[in-house]
């Protein structure tokens, strides 16, 4: 299973999936930007935030997890 949403803004892309890893692309190049790992099972639910600076991501393993992928950009 692979899960995918785009940015609000059209830039990036966000995977997830049954490796537990969420994965941030540059949707222009489709250059991985970022890799963040926490799940212990697969990734089942995935949402950036409306400011596009954080991805949720939903696990199996019951897991609920706030990525800061853009914390530090206006």
């Amino acid at each position: 299973m692979l899960l995918f949403i785009r940015s609000h803004n059209g830039k990036y892309v966000a995977t997830g999936g049954t490796e537990g890893i969420v994965r941030l692309w540059e949707l222009e190049s489709f250059t991985m930007v970022s890799e963040v790992s926490g799940h212990s099972n697969t990734i089942n639910s995935l949402q950036w935030t409306p400011d596009d600076k954080q991805i949720v991501s939903g696990g199996e393993d019951g897991s609920i997890f706030l990525w800061c992928v853009f914390a530090d950009e206006e």
